[in-house]
């Protein structure tokens, strides 16, 4: 697997960079301090960790500068900057994920672990903002601090035990195809990776979102996060015997 961090802040850079290694030591990493040098980097790349805040980029211009260059990859976000809503922008935009630069240790490492997995990642306070708002995309996370989130109650941030079994339904094509549209693939990318005809995948996704009860990519980004998602071949694997 082929990691890219573009961020400027050199020992946070390192430190991450470190940690990858530490957890998968076969992945191949890379690291820029800037969208240009981002983009000059030929890949491909299988997942890339972006920064928000660069020198050379402007709010969320740097994400669609990096997605233009390097469609291939899943683009997962990094910021200090913890509003709810521009975590559903960027999400919108075509990021697979947001890790927050404040995590402690044990997150961090809980949210490149899920990265790493091919599953999605969205801190709690993104996913509560989502509860509260009665979005198609879920509010959910275990171990949430449900304190200080006002006008929502525990049980509508719990993943029900019938939205659990309804992703566990899903066939294994559905969630192959429903996966790689959360990570950013476009159904053409999909269908090509998949060696399947474009109305195939759009037939797969359009059956996942009835199925999961959302309407569109951010809503299934949140949803997937929220039920902890994984690739067919990893649900399989966390089954298995031991």
């Amino acid at each position: 697997m082929h990691v890219l961090l573009i961020d400027d802040h050199r020992l946070f850079s390192q430190s991450l960079l470190f940690l990858l290694e530490d957890l998968d030591p076969t992945l191949s990493c890379r690291s820029a301090a800037s969208i240009a040098e981002a983009v000059a980097l030929p890949g491909p790349f299988d997942i890339i960790l972006l920064d928000y805040a660069l020198p050379d980029s402007e709010g969320l211009s740097g994400l669609q500068r990096v997605l233009r260059a390097h469609a291939e990859a899943t683009v997962v976000m990094l910021s200090g900057d913890e509003r709810a809503q521009l975590v559903h922008d960027l999400i919108e935009l075509g990021a697979a994920g947001f890790v927050p630069k404040s995590c402690d240790m044990h997150t961090l490492l809980r949210a490149l672990r899920t990265m790493l997995a091919g599953g999605v990642y969205l801190p709690d306070f993104a996913l509560r903002r989502c509860a509260g708002q009665g979005g198609g995309g879920g509010g959910g996370g275990g171990g949430a601090n449900f304190a200080d989130t006002e006008g929502v109650h525990p049980a509508e941030f719990s993943v029900s035990q019938l939205e659990a079994d309804a992703a566990l339904s899903l066939p294994p094509r559905q969630l192959e195809c429903l996966i790689k549209l959360v990570q950013g693939k476009s159904n053409k990318a999909i269908a090509r990776e998949l060696q399947l005809g474009e109305s195939t995948v759009k037939s797969h996704v359009s059956a996942a979102f009835r199925t999961l009860g959302v309407n569109n990519r951010t809503e299934a980004v949140f949803k997937a996060a929220r039920l902890g998602l994984l690739p067919p071949e990893r649900v399989q694997a966390s089954h298995a015997p031991r």
